[in-house]
């Protein structure tokens, strides 16, 4: 048995080394702006169940996937698509999917911060202004034609002004592969370490810094 067990020790380790990498600056969320705990809309204390928990919360975990213990939004949007852009190639969805719609379930402001879990008692404490994704309303539609494009498949082979998404590195997160979503969608936390303290310090939870433009040319090859 023991001449198995240093193969084996070895995959675990650079298991482990792969998911900080993907993690982002290692600081981890306490005291993140996702560390909620002290929030006075939260009466648990914790940081994860605001959007996650291990057992059934009754809101959207069998739904959304990731133990989601958060309300989603019941919002439609109005995407950004190849009608804004001639060089858009990606496919876009025709609404938020994966890891864009949990994000949403605050970022879109139409949901309580403290629509989570067993909670009954919701008010309407939402995320500040700054916070907010969509800021225009498009004939009743949260209108995202003003952000970069989300659940967007990263093709870097229909578009060859993008970096080759297998071996671009994106910060200390790995390369840029290892940041996008199921089916190889570029979402929100693609350019944001959503669990990570101050990944860059002094934005809003970048993978990398934008000086010079550098998170932007990450991706596109300009």
């Amino acid at each position: 048995m023991k001449k198995y067990l240093v193969p084996v020790l070895t995959i675990l380790i650079v298991g482990l080394s792969s998911l900080a990498m993907a993690a982002g600056n290692g600081a981890g969320i306490l005291n993140s702006p996702h560390d909620f705990s002290a929030a006075a809309w939260n009466s648990t204390g914790e940081i994860c169940v605001t959007c996650h928990t291990p057992h059934d919360g009754g809101r959207a975990s069998n739904a959304a996937g990731m133990l989601w213990n958060h309300d989603l939004s019941a919002a439609t949007y109005t995407m950004y698509d190849s009608a804004l852009s001639s060089s858009l190639d990606g496919a876009v969805d025709a609404q938020p999917t994966g890891v864009a719609k949990l994000c949403l379930a605050c970022h879109d402001g139409t949901v309580a911060l403290e629509a989570f879990g067993k909670n009954t008692a919701v008010t309407t404490t939402s995320v500040p202004t700054y916070a907010e994704i969509p800021r225009l309303d498009d004939n009743g539609n949260e209108d995202l034609r003003g952000t970069h494009p989300i659940s967007i498949v990263y093709d870097d082979v229909a578009d060859v002004n993008l970096n080759i998404a297998a071996s671009t590195p994106i910060g200390t997160s790995g390369v840029i592969a290892d940041v996008l979503d199921v089916g190889g969608k570029l979402q929100c936390h693609s350019c944001h370490d959503v669990h990570d303290q101050e990944a860059v310090a002094g934005t809003a939870l970048l993978r990398v810094s934008n000086a010079a433009s550098a998170l932007c040319l990450t991706c596109h090859l300009k």
